[in-house]
């Protein structure tokens, strides 16, 4: 499944053309009748808005024909005026309806990405796309607001009013309007070139500055190590960030450049100042050889100006554009496989977990996981150890279902982890992982997140069993400080916060995936002392990078390349040789000579993830 998951990531931010369309049509569907209603309305309120110049022509031709009544004027003084002001209200109702279209489509697009993102596998919020995913979720739906409240009354107007003005023109003197049309042709071909001419170079300025902003990100990493042991004649750190914004720098000026030199010869055809010359050069010319009269020439100063603005249809349509990538990417969220739900969950019975046959892989062809069998009895800890990329975070991961694995079975007391509904298993599965996150809340809702009715007592209980009870006292609100804002904790106090969740949350399954693995040694001991507590009478899964941490636990468990090669007890597996001696010889020193000791383990504190050295 996790490769379908990334599939769809790739594919977020990349779809363009039919495609985007067909996401942008898809997610405004429950609104596409209001907005053809809108661009409808937008379309008369700009045919409507023209009649006032059509009045203007009319009074002028009877004026100069001496045809010109006071009641003949006054009506169409009175055509001018209500024409005006019908445009203005059926302009007004277009963009009412299409503004409260686009409400309904944030709204309606919002609901959806968080629903659907409830029933996405847990293993996608922890593989670092997710932040991408739901930024893109914040930017790309206020992205879809300029094109469904504007964009298309803009594009509706921008086709209407020249059309309209042109045919009017046409029927005036036919002659006319074909001068009239060369400028603005040759106009709209250097404009549409300007906005496509560059748009290859325009497409690599994201892929440039993807490159600059991995290549600060690298020098932040590296330039205390390359200052202090690169010697004077090392390269300098920050060059390769220099080389990458060079490149964007000059791929913009040219895509840039380019396009504004198109642009400007493009504008300066169709400015008012040159088209109103050249009806004015053009009609005198016609007036003088008798093949217009004066007053004709009216219609072309009044509206030559409105033909020529055809070219904002390219214009307005890039909101178009926008919001078809934007939809696109949101289409590609909405596409993310969701974890399958049993229509007839069943209850567990007991808490002892099963893997059989277990395959797994994040890419088609590249298994992680391949043919594990392993069972955790209720009461005991289980240790993973292996080599980096064994699949150790992984197998762990399928046991608190953050994926469903592709080959085999993950039960919990005999029941498929897929035929379990979403509440049972986390009640009875918890986790604290390498870096707990805590709600920007209150301390006491995070610690109570899993229990809302827990009591004060309770909560505090919990924390005082993690380690943290003191601390959060000394903060300036207390439980009441909120994490993030006034509640400023270290990783290893976010942890052992999270340890006082899980302590309160009470599962009878825990799976620790090297929850001490980023903290300094003060706050490791700590965390370990809270994990005990923890991991008393529970069935413990622990990832371990410390073999030392895990010496007495009841089954270590070693994999190797995604496939179990070794279980047992420390000093078993010492005394055996293979893997885990040649791990424990690379990570802890020379085991010592002769029989190893057997490692008991007493009742209930000690094998978590490091309580015991």
């Amino acid at each position: 499944m996790l490769h379908a998951v990334s599939g769809a990531l790739r594919r977020a931010g990349a779809v363009r053309g039919g495609a985007g369309k067909e996401a942008f049509a898809e997610l405004t569907a429950p609104v596409a009748g209001r907005l053809r209603a809108a661009v409808a309305l937008q379309g008369v309120a700009t045919a409507v808005g023209l009649v006032p110049f059509l009045g203007i022509w009319a009074i002028a031709e009877a004026a100069l024909d001496g045809r010109a009544t006071r009641q003949r004027i006054w009506a169409w003084v009175a055509v001018v005026v209500a024409s005006a002001v019908v445009a203005c209200a059926v302009r007004l109702a277009a963009y009412a309806i299409s503004h409260r279209a686009d409400l309904v489509v944030a709204d309606s697009v919002r609901r959806r990405i968080a629903d659907h993102l409830s029933r996405v596998p847990l293993g996608w919020f922890t593989s670092g796309a997710a932040g991408r995913g739901l930024d893109a979720l914040h930017n790309d739906v206020g992205d879809l607001h300029p094109a469904i409240a504007h964009g298309r009354l803009d594009v509706a107007a921008s086709v209407v009013a020249p059309v309209a003005a042109y045919g009017w023109l046409l029927c005036a003197d036919w002659r006319l309007a074909l001068v009239v049309a060369v400028p603005v042709g040759a106009s709209f071909v250097l404009y549409v070139r300007a906005l496509s001419g560059s748009e290859e170079r325009m497409r690599l300025v994201p892929l440039g500055m993807l490159a600059v902003s991995g290549a600060v990100t690298a020098l932040v990493r590296d330039l205390p190590t390359l200052r202090v042991l690169g010697g004077p004649g090392a390269r300098r750190p920050e060059a390769a960030a220099l080389r990458a914004a060079d490149r964007l720098r000059d791929g913009l000026r040219i895509a840039v450049a380019e396009q504004e030199s198109r642009g400007a010869r493009a504008n300066a055809l169709i400015s008012p100042v040159v088209t109103l010359t050249l009806v004015l050069a053009v009609g005198t010319w016609f007036v003088a050889t008798g093949w217009a009269a004066a007053v004709d020439l009216l219609p072309f100063l009044l509206l030559a100006v409105t033909v020529s603005g055809v070219h904002r249809i390219a214009e307005t349509g890039s909101s178009l554009r926008l919001a078809y990538a934007a939809a696109g990417r949101l289409r590609a969220i909405l596409d993310l496989p969701t974890l399958p739900e049993s229509g007839a969950p069943r209850e567990p019975d007991g808490h002892r977990v099963e893997l059989t046959g277990v395959g797994f892989a994040h890419e088609p062809g590249t298994p992680v996981l391949e043919g594990v069998d392993l069972a955790l009895a209720p009461g005991t800890m289980t240790a993973l150890v292996g080599p980096s990329g064994a699949g150790k975070s992984t197998l762990a991961a399928l046991v608190a279902r953050f994926h469903d694995p592709d080959t085999g079975s993950v039960r919990l007391g005999g029941v498929d982890l897929r035929d379990l509904a979403g509440h049972t298993l986390y009640r009875r599965v918890g986790f604290v992982l390498q870096d707990s996150v805590l709600l920007r809340t209150s301390l006491r809702d995070n610690i109570r997140l899993a229990v809302p009715d827990a009591t004060d007592a309770a909560v505090a209980a919990a924390a005082r069993a993690a380690g943290v009870h003191e601390r959060i006292l000394a903060l300036p609100r207390g439980y009441d400080s909120v994490a993030g804002e006034d509640a400023r904790l270290s990783g290893g106090e976010r942890q052992r916060v999270a340890i006082a969740r899980a302590l309160l949350a009470d599962p009878p399954v825990l799976v620790l995936d090297e929850p001490t693995a980023h903290v300094d040694p003060e706050s490791e001991a700590a965390i370990q002392t809270a994990l005990s507590r923890l991991a008393a009478g529970r069935t413990v899964l622990v990832v371990a990078h410390r073999l030392s941490t895990v010496t007495r636990a009841d089954q270590i468990v070693v994999l190797d390349r995604g496939r179990i090669v070794q279980r047992g007890r420390h000093a078993e597996l010492l005394a055996r040789g293979g893997v885990y001696r040649e791990l424990w010889r690379a990570l802890e020193g020379d085991p010592p000579a002769g029989p190893v000791p057997a490692a008991g383990r007493p009742a209930s504190a000690a094998a978590t993830g490091g309580v015991t050295r």
